[in-house]
């Protein structure tokens, strides 16, 4: 007959680790996409008024639509990068219970909370890669739309 897995206080312990961190992950990953509606929100919201004040296309719409998007890229990579950094936590704490356990169990390594490569390397790599991934191309795309304008009204096609 197979042994029943039991836990430990050390296990108990970090399964209320893992809930607290699972928790704060959530709330991340949900602040990462209030940030991303927010800044195409602010964006349309300050183009729109920098139009209706001044009635004409000048520079500062430009700067304005390539410093709120830089911005906000920036906040939602600092979100992205700690909840990277959390998510690699949580690994540690699943590993150090499964190493614990009487009960082994070959649980492969679909599950996996995160790809521990993406956890290891230099604070200068973590960052890059918290900066520029899938999740970002948003505000790429909002700096190359404002870049791609800026270009047409130097050219004079938008006046």
């Amino acid at each position: 007959m197979a042994k029943e897995y039991a836990k430990t206080l050390d296990d108990e312990l970090d399964w209320k680790l893992m809930d607290q961190l699972h928790g704060a992950v959530s709330q991340f990953s949900s602040f990462c996409f209030e940030i991303k509606k927010f800044c195409v929100t602010t964006v349309f919201v300050l183009l729109s008024l920098i139009v209706s004040l001044t009635k004409s296309v000048d520079l500062s719409m430009f700067v304005a639509g390539f410093v709120v998007p830089i911005s906000f890229w920036v906040l939602d990579t600092t979100a992205y990068y700690y909840q990277v950094k959390i998510r690699g936590r949580m690994e540690d704490i699943r590993k150090s219970i499964i190493n614990r356990s009487e009960v082994k169990i070959d649980i492969g390594d679909t599950t996996k909370i995160i790809e521990i490569s993406r956890t290891k390397g230099g604070h200068a790599k973590r960052i890059l890669e918290a900066a520029f991934n899938h999740s970002m191309w948003i505000y790429a795309i909002l700096v190359g739309a404002d870049l791609s304008v800026w270009f047409l009204h130097c050219l004079g096609v938008i006046s």
